[in-house]
């Protein structure tokens, strides 16, 4: 393994609502109203989803899987794979 690759440690799923509010900028798609009126807020992680634990550079990660129901709240539209830092999800997710 290289000095910049990412190791798998294990899969999660997401028991609760976390909230992680990516850095959007311009030119990047939003998700539409239906999908925050049907998943909830913008900017949160919705239970359900799933993903892996992974560490890069010696710091762990959330990484999700793609095509989610729910993943365009806290993903931008034109980058579904991205690497959540795990503050952001501890004690808010099981093993799978």
């Amino acid at each position: 393994m290289s000095f910049l690759e990412t190791k798998k440690l294990y899969r999660i799923e997401i028991t609760e609502r976390c909230y992680y509010s990516p850095l959007y900028g311009t030119g990047t798609a939003m998700p539409s109203f239906e999908s925050v009126e049907k998943n909830g807020n913008f900017g949160s992680i919705p239970k359900g989803i799933t993903g892996w634990i992974v560490e890069k550079l010696g710091k762990k990660y959330f990484r999700p899987d793609e095509n989610q129901e729910g993943i365009e709240l806290f993903t931008p539209a034109n980058q579904p794979i991205v690497l959540i830092p795990y503050g952001k999800i501890d004690g808010h997710y099981k093993k799978i």
